[in-house]
């Protein structure tokens, strides 16, 4: 019996590094995503852009924190937001979650009102006008 909770231990251990080390492979492959981010993308002066985010962690992610060009926010619910990218339009916000698909298979676009998030269908009815 001892020797079955010594194998169980060992498939966990590994199972826990394996899944680290994928971690790891996939904040380096968001790191040279993020980077190849264009200057225009970054920052913005409107009141309306899009952006993607790409987790979100009731405690604060150390190795998410270290992707150039990550926003980290904070916002009501003490939930840690991660988020790339600062789009004027929803089909630009689109494009570059394609390729962050690759990568964060969860990730989604945030429409971003005056500083405060708001509902997708909000955002697009803004942009119809």
């Amino acid at each position: 019996m001892k020797s079955f909770y010594k194998i169980v231990f060992i498939i966990v251990i590994f199972m826990f590094a394996n899944k680290q080390i994928a971690q790891e492979k996939h904040v380096e492959y968001l790191n040279v995503i993020s980077s190849s981010l264009p200057d225009v993308y970054l920052n913005s002066n409107e009141n309306l852009f899009f952006s993607i985010q790409v987790a979100a962690y009731k405690n604060k992610n150390n190795s998410l924190e270290k992707v150039n060009n990550i926003v980290i926010t904070k916002e009501n619910d003490n939930v840690f937001r991660y988020r790339l990218g600062k789009f004027p339009t929803y089909d630009e916000a689109l494009e570059f979650k394609r390729i962050i698909l690759s990568v964060c298979n969860d990730a989604f676009i945030v429409p971003i009102k005056n500083g405060e998030r708001i509902h997708i269908k909000d955002a697009l009815d803004d942009t119809a006008i």
